[in-house]
Formats: C-alpha cells, structure tokens, sequence
C-alpha cells in the first residue's frame, strides 16, 4: 500500500508552515534543504510477475553560508521500501517478481567543501562527495529518477578564464556511488574509479549553446566500462516569428576501450532533435539517437549517464541495446495544458546498430502538476513491446509525490 509513505509525507507537509517561520531552517549562517519523495511503483515484463515498490526518499541536507568563500555541504539520503516482498530490488535474491531498482538504503549522499572566488576568474572548487551533471544527462547525471542517487567522490573545478560567457570545467573522480550502494553483485557494487572529466561550455554564440568535452573513464571493478569518450553537443532556438519557433538539438562522441577493458572497440554516438513550438500551444519534435556498435563485439557505452532519461521509461535499453548497440527514431508532443499541468506523449521505435535488427517500439506518458508551492504529483506510464531479438514485452506506471524546501 502507498498510505504509509502518503501519510509521512503529510506529516512534513502539515508541519512545514511551522518551521518556516523560524530561522532554524534558514539564517545567516546556513541552509537546511529538504525533499521527501513518496512513491508506488508497478511494473511488469513478460515471463516475471508484476512488483509493487511503495517506496519514500528524503534528502536532508545542510549548507553553510559562504565565509571568505569557504562553504561545506552535508546530506543525507535514506530510501525506506515498505513491501519489499512485493519486488525485487535488483540487489536481493530474484524472487520471480519484475525488477524495480530502488532497494532500501541509507548513506552519506553529499559531503564536499567549497571555494568560490569570482575575482579569480570565477573560481570555483569542490572537494568531496558530490552531485556532478553535465549537459543533457547523457554521460554524467545522477540517475535522478531512481530512489538512491547516484553521486561521485571527486574533485571539480571550474573557471571562465576570463572569457565571458564560457565555462571550463575538470573533474577527478575516485570512487563512483551508484545507486545500489554497496549490495548486490560485484557488477553492482560501488566503482573504484581513477577517471578524469574535461568539459567547456560556451554560450556566446548568436542563439547557441554549445560544450565539448573529453571523458576518460578507468574502472577498476568494471573493466568493460572503461572507456575515453570526446565529443560536442550544441543546442539552440530558430526564431521563425512572434508565435513559432524551432528547437533544435545535435551530440556526436567518438568511443575507444580505455584502461584494463578486454575488448579493443571503436564506436560512435549521435543524437540530433528537432521540434516546433507554438506559442500558446506546445512542442512537437522528432530525434534520432545511435549508440554505435563495433560489428557486434562492443558498444558505446554511458555507465555515469541518468540512462532513465534516454530511449524509453519503461527501461527495456538500459544496457545501450547490448553488444549489437542501438537506434532510436522517436517523437514527443509536449502540448500546452490548463490548470498549472504539464506533460507529454513520447513514440519511440527500436533497431539494433549492428545488423539493424528490430527490436520494437514504445509508448511513454508524463503528467505532472504543482499541488502547492512545495508539493508536486506526477505519473508515468511506459508501455514497451519487444520484437525478436529485442527485450521481453515490458510496462512500468508511477505515481508519486514529492515535497522539496
């Protein structure tokens, strides 16, 4: 059932306006940060019986206030499941029920001091246990739909180096939390990293943003996701008149094996996206997504990306569409909705890279709507029906509620 995390979130919801009004949460000296998130999670994929996760995550966190440009972070995470007979977590025993990735868990999620000097080129520097995204997601996210966050023990640092508009950023990371902590299989468990991030963004162009970036990832405990990717990625907005307009989007990466990985691989990555806005009425776009495949032996991989965001909710490509990699034709309309409601339809359509096989097509929805400044609801629905050799036929709905201070 999804009363008891319903009912806990109400607790916080009821108790909030009586917080606010002191100067406990938030004060001269420092910053408290709250998300609680509640959730029912059903899924089904053919051959496995249906799981239920009734789930709830909070996020407490606590900032200081810069002091000579000196701050600390602190977080902590917790993900209590209710019914995890109902489920299987992934990290767990299979118990014949259809995978849901958000076992019960409890850590440290940030921990990371801070320098920012904007008199010295916009300095700013982090050290620790911390959240990294970077661009769309694609490569370096924290895989933020899931109930475990996925964060990074690094160092960062970024700068505009003087020059207006641009961004320059490097990354060291040493030890990868993923979102299963330290259960499960060995595949699973947290990765021992020596990787490096390179990434510089720009925005002055006319109408354009745009970002290179080289990503040098070596896993000691994952040797197979080792991997140097160097690409761009550039997005924009064609102004055609007051009311339309045209969005676009393009990515291209080139991918080699890196450190102890046993397989020599080439592969690329492309993505390119292109929409039509009306004013007063919604987006409607169309993209092309290709995760390269070296004849069949490897593929483009992302292992830091938020995979969720990318070819279909229903998560039937998790894994880049395996060794035979994978193509993604589809199309969304984000249409304008009434009463403070937002959403959008999503078609996808499935080959393999290598042999272009099909592999089926998918249908995903998104509803989501402000309930108060700080409560939001939201449903999901992801139907994927596979084709042979593709994945089983799948579905996956959600309904949560999440409060954020």
């Amino acid at each position: 059932m999804l009363v008891r995390p319903v009912v806990l979130l109400a607790i916080v919801l009821f108790a909030y306006p009586a917080l606010s009004q002191e100067k406990a949460l938030r004060n001269e000296y420092y910053t408290i940060s709250l998300n609680v998130r509640a959730r029912m999670e059903l899924a089904k994929q053919e051959g496995l019986d249906r799981g239920r996760a009734n789930t709830i995550r909070t996020l407490l966190g606590l900032e200081t206030v810069p002091l000579h440009g000196l701050s600390v972070t602190i977080q902590g995470e917790n993900n209590t499941a209710f019914n995890d007979d109902r489920y299987w977590d992934t990290v767990s025993t299979p118990n014949g029920k259809t995978a849901i990735a958000d076992p019960g868990h409890m850590s440290l999620n940030q921990l990371f001091g801070r320098y920012q000097n904007d008199g010295l080129l916009g300095l700013d520097a982090r050290g620790g246990r911390q959240r990294i995204t970077l661009d769309d997601q694609r490569f370096v996210g924290d895989v933020g739909w899931r109930q475990n966050m996925q964060t990074f023990d690094s160092a960062w640092v970024q700068s505009h180096l003087g020059v207006e508009g641009l961004r320059a950023s490097f990354g060291y990371l040493w030890d990868i939390l993923r979102i299963f902590g330290d259960k499960g299989s060995a595949a699973q468990k947290d990765w021992d990293s020596n990787s490096y991030l390179y990434h510089v963004a720009y925005d002055g162009f006319a109408g354009v943003d745009a970002s290179a970036f080289a990503y040098l990832l070596d896993f000691d405990n994952s040797l197979v996701n080792s991997a140097n990717s160097y690409g761009f990625r550039a997005t924009g907005r064609r102004q055609l008149s007051e009311t339309w307009s045209l969005p676009w989007a393009t990515s291209y990466a080139y991918q080699t094996d890196a450190g102890d990985n046993p397989v020599d691989y080439r592969a690329h990555y492309v993505n390119a996206e292109l929409g039509a806005t009306l004013e007063g009425w919604g987006t409607l776009k169309g993209g092309y997504e290709l995760l390269g495949s070296d004849d069949g032996k490897a593929r483009f991989v992302t292992p830091l990306a938020t995979a969720h965001k990318f070819n279909g909710y229903a998560d039937a490509f998790l894994d880049n569409g395996g060794l035979g990699g994978l193509q993604d034709l589809y199309f969304t309309l984000a249409p304008k909705l009434p009463s403070k409601l937002k959403g959008h339809v999503t078609y996808h359509r499935f080959w393999s890279d290598d042999g272009s096989d099909e592999l089926g097509e998918e249908w995903d929805v998104v509803l989501s709507r402000p309930l108060t400044s700080y409560l939001v609801g939201l449903t999901k629905v992801a139907l994927f029906n596979g084709t042979p050799p593709g994945p089983a036929d799948r579905w996956r709905f959600t309904l949560e509620f999440t409060f954020r201070y």
